[in-house]
């Protein structure tokens, strides 16, 4: 104990009961005096009496497959370079762009980026990572005194690279120009936008997809009451941390029309350029900050001076409209209204996710980067002819055009009807354009099965498009 005041203790007293009729819950103050008590038929194992989040949130949905990531872990300080080291050598030696990055950690994004640089190897062999000899010697200096010393003989081997260099990461952000980042641990649960070429630090969870959609489904209101509930908690201000398994790969993603992606894709794109444009326009500013006065602002508590100060340099205002404009578009997404309370939007969502597993039993999965994660993860599974984005600046692009084999067995065929309906509203034209030797007669059977359980309407235009689920 380092203070005077002793130390930050968090104290959580269960008492069972056998066969009880009903749970009730008391919250207590710093003397053990009550001061709220609840009553509910049940209560979870972490003493909330909504939806059982921690339970759906244990199963992860395969569509969220190979997409989230820990950054990097380096193990050696002497990977990091302050600028006025690295710029000068990318200055007189452009190829060692290859292996010096920016580099980014939780701080830089809670707070503000720092101007830091790391080398990064990867997974090069020694003789390779010798060929950029500058970078080579400073990580040899000052990094493989400390690996020698290290008990895991794997981090002395290869002292020259970090020591959770994620090759899974690696391969996940190949081709990408730019990723979705959150901070681990964090008072404001918030994600940004970061260049590919930028090198994440372990403190940071990495999403790799590229397109706005996503970054938007991800900062509203419905995916941040998901982590909250299914996420951690760390450190004296109990602050949330996003734990990938529980927070991204179990949660269950809406299914939207073309129309919709892009009015929420133009809105984060909205959101991440005016966070940007804040912290650019004034070191005073912090992403903390902003949302330390959006937070008062939806409370309607007075601003402090420097509070106030952030307010008007950042706009944090606005900053509140775009986040409440968001919200409203993905739960149109869902197919929900808005507003809705924390605990519906929790049992919704926990019905969601077990509809979900459901449907990835039978076949269905609703990949969000097809393109990447079914030749790697259901390589024998049906690929949806159009793989698409949408950006703030252009309409739905396909990226590829693709004739599937037709499966021989009825319920494989059904699953690959189902998994491309998945993608967007068709004809059943369409769809028997979309593989290779089905009849139409065998599409349109399996597409009225899929109508009877519910799975799939149809629109007065004749095309096949999944049903959205209230409830």
């Amino acid at each position: 104990v380092d203070s005077g005041d002793g130390a930050a203790v968090r104290v959580a007293m269960t008492v069972l009961q056998l066969a009880p009729r009903a749970a009730v819950r008391h919250e207590v103050d710093s003397l053990g005096n009550i001061i709220a008590s609840s009553l509910a038929l049940r209560l979870n194992a972490d003493l909330s009496s909504h939806a059982n989040v921690a339970e759906a949130s244990s199963t992860q949905l395969r569509a969220n497959d190979g997409l989230s990531s820990p950054g990097f872990k380096l193990h050696g300080a002497g990977f990091i370079l302050e600028a006025s080291e690295a710029e000068p050598l990318l200055r007189t030696e452009p190829r060692y762009a290859a292996v010096i990055k920016s580099y980014r950690h939780g701080r830089d994004l809670a707070k503000r980026p720092r101007d830091a640089w790391v080398i990064d190897f990867g997974f090069l062999e020694e003789d390779d990572a010798r060929a950029y000899a500058i970078p080579f010697d400073i990580v040899r200096d000052r990094v493989k005194p400390e690996r020698d010393a290290n008990r895991r003989a794997v981090y002395a081997r290869y002292w020259w690279r970090f020591g959770e260099p994620r090759r899974d990461l690696r391969t996940a952000l190949e081709g990408l120009t730019r990723y979705i980042a959150t901070v681990e641990t964090s008072k404001h649960r918030f994600f940004v936008f970061l260049d590919a070429s930028v090198a994440p630090d372990n403190k940071l969870v990495v999403i790799a997809i590229d397109d706005a959609y996503s970054l938007g489904l991800l900062s509203a209101a419905v995916h941040l009451e998901w982590a909250l509930a299914a996420g951690a908690r760390l450190g004296v201000g109990n602050d949330p941390v996003y734990v990938k398994s529980a927070c991204f790969d179990s949660f269950p993603f809406p299914t939207a029309p073309n129309d919709l992606r892009h009015r929420i894709a133009t809105l984060a794109e909205r959101l991440d350029t005016h966070r940007k444009d804040a912290l650019a326009r004034d070191e005073r500013v912090t992403m903390t900050g902003m949302y330390n006065v959006v937070e008062k602002l939806r409370s309607g508590e007075t601003l402090t001076p420097k509070e106030r100060s952030i307010h008007e340099i950042a706009a944090c205002g606005v900053l509140r409209d775009l986040h409440d404009a968001l919200d409203v578009l993905v739960a149109e997404a869902y197919g929900w209204p808005w507003p809705m309370a924390r605990e519906q939007i929790l049992e919704r969502l926990v019905a969601l996710h077990d509809e979900r597993v459901a449907e990835e039993k039978r076949g269905l999965i609703r990949w969000l980067r097809p393109d990447y994660q079914i030749p790697r993860f259901a390589p024998t599974a049906p690929v949806p002819a159009e793989l698409a984005l949408v950006t703030a600046t252009q309409e739905v692009t396909t990226i590829a055009e693709v004739r599937r084999p037709w499966p021989t067995t009825a319920v494989e065929q059904l699953a690959a009807v189902a998994g491309l309906v998945a993608q967007g509203p068709r004809t059943i034209d369409e769809m028997v354009a979309a593989f290779s030797g089905p009849k139409r007669e065998q599409v349109a059977r399996h597409l009225e099965t899929l109508a009877l359980m519910g799975e799939v309407l149809v629109d007065e235009a004749g095309r096949f498009g999944t049903a959205v689920r209230v409830g």
